[in-house]
């Protein structure tokens, strides 16, 4: 389970936990890492894109600041249930 709860350090600062431990951004990299090894197993380059698809998936969820019903369905991803 993923929860936000307040942070401390500005008023809309957030923590993020997931099944109550507090997640670092080297658990999250290091997610991410996993995940874009796992992409390149499944899709191969350079016949495939492989983890370049989800970095570009990822990136462009940073950029807009959202994960939106038209980012997944453009990277063919299903929606799932919103935990936050």
């Amino acid at each position: 389970m993923i929860k936000a709860k307040r942070g401390k350090k500005h008023p809309k600062d957030k923590v993020i936990f997931v099944n109550n431990h507090q997640m670092t951004y080297k658990e999250l990299a290091k997610i991410c890492v996993i995940f874009c090894e796992n992409e390149d197993n499944i899709y191969p380059p350079p016949q495939f894109k492989g983890g370049e698809m989800l970095r570009e998936f990822l990136n462009e969820c940073m950029i807009n600041r959202t994960v939106d019903k038209d980012i997944l369905k453009k990277y063919k991803l299903n929606e799932e249930k919103k935990d936050i």
